[in-house]
């Protein structure tokens, strides 16, 4: 008997141990449930040892199966990658990136040009991706996204930076109200919000000032559209200072304290546990220019 089992056995068994469950596995593999549990049964009768249990209405791998799980999903995912490698090497290299907007206009259209020289036989596209969807689409290479649950399990995250934010407003804005050097001063004018105000409360409680009215101003449901409305002079935002610093060394934004809010997420570059060498290139040049801009100093 050789000691690799049957193809079709494999690859129903990893399905069903990485979705925990024979339904979603069959759905995946557009199969019937039946055809699962087959597999499955034949999978065992191969090596004479049970490789899942059940538990409730899904299954969960026992600890032999766990570890051929965890392989075969690596070995199917290096060789749908190297296929896809095949593929795109006929019509060249491409690169999908899904990111959320904030992330995509403040800080990497400003520096795509950069990546473009330095590797122009790269052929990129950028996607919109929601902060309500969590999992890799199947179109993309790269998922970039603010993120506070774990990763999946058949991903890879790698953080940019934390998202802390800080007071920013435009120079104009400045020059209408003077002096906005203390957190008692800048509570005294029109503040932004992005979807909701508890940001702001959280910072005014970290530097320590207590106030004595519900905070106004205008919600934006969008951070860009709220930073839009900063760079306007409409009033002051918080913002990662990492996210604006095109914006900031424009003069468009100025940083008006050194106190920051942490968030409970990070922005975090996403994608799967065994990428292609293009996601590599691309993810090293990414952590390079983070690294580049920790540099700098958020304000003169």
């Amino acid at each position: 008997m050789p000691s690799i089992p049957p193809l079709a056995s494999l690859r129903a068994f990893e399905a069903a141990a990485r979705l925990r469950s024979v339904t979603k596995a069959a759905a995946e593999l557009n199969v019937t449930h039946p055809a699962i549990s087959h597999q499955i049964k034949q999978l065992e009768d191969h090596f004479g040892v049970q490789m899942v249990q059940r538990v409730g209405r899904g299954i969960v791998p026992t600890p032999i199966g766990e570890q051929l799980s965890n392989l075969l999903t690596d070995s199917f995912q290096q060789i749908e990658n190297f296929c896809d490698e095949i593929i795109r090497s006929k019509k060249g290299k491409t690169l999908s990136v899904a990111s959320v907007a904030s992330f995509a206009s403040r800080w990497l259209i400003p520096r795509l040009p950069k990546f473009m020289a330095a590797h122009p036989d790269i052929d990129i596209r950028v996607i919109y991706a929601p902060h309500e969807i969590f999992e890799m689409r199947s179109d993309c290479d790269v998922v970039i996204r603010y993120q506070a649950h774990p990763v999946a399990a058949n991903e890879v995250g790698v953080e940019l930076f934390s998202g802390e934010s800080r007071p920013l407003c435009s120079p104009a804005f400045v020059a209408r109200y003077g002096d906005l050097s203390t957190p008692e001063k800048i509570a005294r004018v029109p503040l932004l919000h992005d979807n909701d105000r508890e940001v702001w409360a959280s910072w005014f409680k970290s530097a320590g000032v207590e106030l004595n009215a519900p905070l106004a101003g205008i919600v934006y449901e969008d951070f860009n559209l709220m930073s839009t409305a900063a760079i306007a002079g409409h009033g002051v935002a918080l913002c990662p200072v990492e996210l604006v610093r095109e914006d900031i060394a424009q003069n468009n934004l100025v940083v008006l304290s050194d106190i920051g809010v942490k968030c409970d997420g990070n922005y975090l570059l996403l994608h799967r546990k065994v990428p292609s060498n293009t996601v590599l290139t691309f993810r090293d040049w990414m952590l390079k220019e983070v690294k580049r801009d920790a540099g700098k100093p958020a304000r003169d």
